[in-house]
């Protein structure tokens, strides 16, 4: 039956789970083979060749100031898949444990873990991410880690809500009767029903996380030796009139990337 077929089975049967998992792929690969298919190195300027149109010697031309851009399009994959990852980590890490817990348990516990989950909810996060950027420095990744932290509260009130809606069901109660552990029951037969749930906040949340970075590195809050996409936005938005070309390349591969990863994680669940 389909319910025994292998997950992956199923997924590259999807049209849309296979071309997606295919560009997800590709993406990744390319960010780790980075320093060996990159044709030059991203921040090599070369003043002789500023702004040039698409040649044999660059594929997509150099910018204003002479770098390759099909190579720093190649390395931006690498900073920006990081910035979600970091990102989708630190919130499942932080949140879905403390939902488990507080939709199981109740009491206290949820009491305490949902007043800071809503505290944390309260506060701007632009506002926030750009308070940290300004106290602690320009590190992109720093940011995602904090922007981790304030999205996590979307995953603890998720799993709370489902775990708080299986937590008295009957085959629970003869988990318990039969002499499981808490944790065992959480992990075994309660983490399975916030499984799916997870999986398809998990692709927004890197969507959102990818859309977050490179808007704040296109506004110029991020470090400039940190090349990302949102970079290549800024760099090309200020030749717009120039090259317009520019600013399509960028856009392009955020646009793919985003829709890519929601898309995979709707047939992934």
């Amino acid at each position: 039956s389909v319910n025994r077929q292998g997950l992956f089975t199923r997924l590259i049967r999807n049209p849309m789970g296979i071309v997606t998992l295919g560009y997800i792929f590709l993406v990744i690969l390319v960010a780790i083979l980075a320093p060996v298919i990159a044709p030059m190195d991203p921040l090599l300027t070369d003043p002789a060749s500023i702004m040039t149109p698409p040649d044999g010697a660059h594929l997509l031309g150099t910018d204003s100031a002479g770098r390759d851009v099909l190579s720093r399009l190649i390395f931006g994959a690498q900073s920006t898949l990081i910035a979600a990852l970091i990102v989708v980590v630190v919130a499942i890490v932080v949140g879905v444990p403390a939902g488990l817990l507080a939709g199981y348990y109740a009491g206290k516990f949820d009491a305490v873990a949902s007043w800071l989950s809503n505290m944390i909810m309260a506060l701007p996060a632009m506002i926030v991410l750009l308070a940290v950027r300004t106290a602690l420095g320009p590190s992109i990744y720093l940011i995602m880690t904090v922007f981790g932290i304030i999205i996590a509260p979307g995953f603890f009130r998720l799993t709370r809500s489902a775990v708080m809606g299986v937590r008295n069901e009957l085959y629970v109660d003869a988990a318990r009767v039969s002499g499981l552990s808490d944790m065992r029951i959480i992990g075994k037969h309660i983490f399975t029903v916030v499984r799916a749930p997870i999986i398809i906040q998990a692709g927004i949340i890197a969507s959102i996380s990818i859309a977050i970075q490179s808007g704040l590195q296109f506004l110029g809050f991020g470090s400039g030796e940190n090349l990302s996409w949102g970079t290549m936005l800024m760099d090309g938005f200020q030749s717009i009139w120039l090259q317009p070309i520019r600013l399509l390349y960028p856009s392009v591969m955020l646009a793919l990337t985003l829709v890519s990863i929601v898309l995979f994680a709707g047939n992934l669940r």
